[in-house]
């Protein structure tokens, strides 16, 4: 069962990764998916607390509220919830180091494509995939 909670956590990612390059949407069915899936994994993941996965679900989520509030548009609404979902099976602290890994990742990607000249400055670009990637690299490196 644990592995099938696994799966199940990795093609919903995979899932928002495709749904938000491809509509720029993150849809709140994929979201409440994940949220599922973290509720289900707590019986077999005993590590995470029940006070690390609620703490997991603000860290990340509410600061980027808080700063869409002051810069709009600066996320999305589904990344925020995505965040608050992902929060609940890996914790607070691998659910912070994943985005942090996302903003590494979005940053180089951005830079790549500026010095290629396939973006420009003010274009926007999805964040959604980076966020699963690195909320896939931290479920696979933690549990």
């Amino acid at each position: 069962m644990k592995r099938l909670i696994e799966y199940m956590f990795l093609l919903l990612l995979a899932t928002a990764a495709w749904k938000d390059i491809h509509t720029r949407r993150i849809p709140n069915v994929i979201v409440l998916g994940i949220a599922a899936a973290g509720i289900f994994s707590i019986p077999f993941f005993p590590a995470i607390s029940l006070a690390d996965r609620g703490i997991g679900i603000f860290c990340v989520s509410v600061p980027l509220l808080v700063l869409t509030w002051i810069v709009p548009g600066c996320f999305g609404g589904g990344d925020i919830k995505l965040m608050a979902a992902s929060g609940i099976f890996l914790g607070w602290e691998a659910n912070l180091e994943a985005f942090a890994l996302a903003v590494f990742l979005a940053g180089g990607y951005c830079i790549w494509m500026l010095l290629r000249k396939k973006l420009s400055r003010r274009e926007r670009i999805a964040f959604g995939p980076f966020l699963c990637a690195g909320i896939i690299a931290k479920m696979l490196i933690a549990l």
